[in-house]
């Protein structure tokens, strides 16, 4: 009841939006100044078999 207006709001779908999202990774990236894939702590790429 305290959020049904909120609900209401995403009825028809999300409204357009920008975001920017400034994650851990990529502030690791821009203080470092290497790539992104440097500065992730977990490798993301085809070859990883584990979550």
């Amino acid at each position: 009841e305290d959020v049904k207006f909120y609900l209401e709001f995403f009825q028809y779908g999300c409204p357009p939006h920008g975001g920017f999202g400034l994650g851990i990774d990529r502030l690791t990236m821009l203080l470092v100044g290497e790539s992104i894939k440097d500065a992730e702590f977990l490798f993301r790429g085809p070859n990883r078999l584990t979550p």
